[in-house]
């Protein structure tokens, strides 16, 4: 198989890109389809955009029929700095994952880690992100890697797209085959100027004695540009709830602290607590919701709410993408 140099528009440098890489064919002969969606920032067609790849029919995919959404602002109102970015929104799949890795020119990270214990459900089901801890940068190619089993055999996707050419912020959904039946949809957004919301919570328990508290719910964040899609910061079942001492304040673990945002002037993030904190004692057990949504700004970074004396902090650091 031979190599393709890869002009590395953040760092740079040349580097060679190993072309199988680039598009793989699944083991039954059957390529990954790119039935890719590209909504355009400034309010245009949302024609498909597919580069020099081949030609897909989608008109049939509602998915894919090219509407054109409110976009939540325009390049217009761009921010005083910014780096290239790639933010995933959303995956989804209608077969068993273990684990996929998305990487950028830089480094591999994982998107998402099935849980110990879970059990995906058939059909298709919307995996709850994991990661990346770091952001992607869109320079080059981005890349994904399709797990079924830990550490026991190869990918059972490899697919990978050029996010180095787009010029205003636009969102695609790929679609991958990776046998007979089996589908992967993968919605991600390309952010040519953006900076990095790193999401910290704060727990304020009240003190209770020897009472035990725990946390279990989700917590999500969303900006304008992600359209009617959240990206998951922290997700918790009820039978796996946290433990956390009464009486102090504790960090919340979050399994995703770091989002690509559009850099704008009026810039909002949106996010949305759905707590609930259990309080246990040998005669019963109580539960409280903690549940509201909060909007920040590039002035507004720290904000509180309380029920009954337990108080949520989530604060948000602004910083720049290298």
């Amino acid at each position: 198989m031979g190599l393709v140099w890869d002009w590395n528009m953040c760092g740079a440098e040349l580097k060679k890109v190993d072309e199988s890489v680039l598009h793989t064919a699944n083991e039954d002969g059957e390529r990954g389809e790119d039935d890719a969606t590209a909504l355009p920032e400034d309010g245009g067609d949302g024609s498909e955009d597919v580069g020099s790849g081949p030609e897909v029919d989608v008109g049939s995919d509602p998915e894919n029929s090219g509407s054109d959404p409110e976009d939540g602002g325009g390049l217009d109102d761009s921010g005083p700095f910014g780096g290239r970015a790639v933010q995933v929104l959303a995956i989804c799949a209608n077969f068993p994952i273990c684990e996929i890795i998305g990487s950028d020119w830089q480094q591999a990270r994982y998107i998402y880690e099935r849980r110990e214990g879970e059990v995906q459900e058939e059909g298709m089901v919307d995996l709850v992100l994991t990661g990346p801890h770091k952001i992607f940068m869109a320079c080059g190619y981005f890349r994904v890697k399709v797990y079924t089993d830990h550490g026991s055999g190869p990918p059972v996707i490899t697919e990978a797209w050029d996010v180095q050419e787009d010029d205003r912020i636009k969102e695609y959904t790929r679609t991958i085959r990776a046998g007979p039946g089996s589908k992967l949809k993968i919605t991600y957004l390309v952010i040519p100027k953006a900076i990095e919301a790193n999401v910290e919570v704060n727990l304020k328990l009240k003190g209770l004695g020897s009472r035990s508290r725990a946390i279990y719910g989700k917590i999500k964040a969303s900006v304008p540009h992600y359209r009617n899609k959240s990206i998951p910061l922290f997700s918790c079942e009820r039978g796996t709830s946290l433990s956390f001492p009464s009486g102090s304040t504790s960090i919340l673990p979050l399994s995703l602290s770091r989002i690509a945002v559009p850099s704008l002037w009026q810039l909002r993030l949106h996010i949305q607590v759905d707590l609930t904190v259990i309080t246990y004692d040998s005669q019963e057990e109580q539960d409280k919701n903690l549940k509201f949504s909060l909007d920040f700004t590039r002035e507004i970074v720290s904000q509180e709410r309380e029920v009954d004396d337990d108080q949520v902090e989530v604060k948000i650091v602004w910083d720049q993408i290298y």
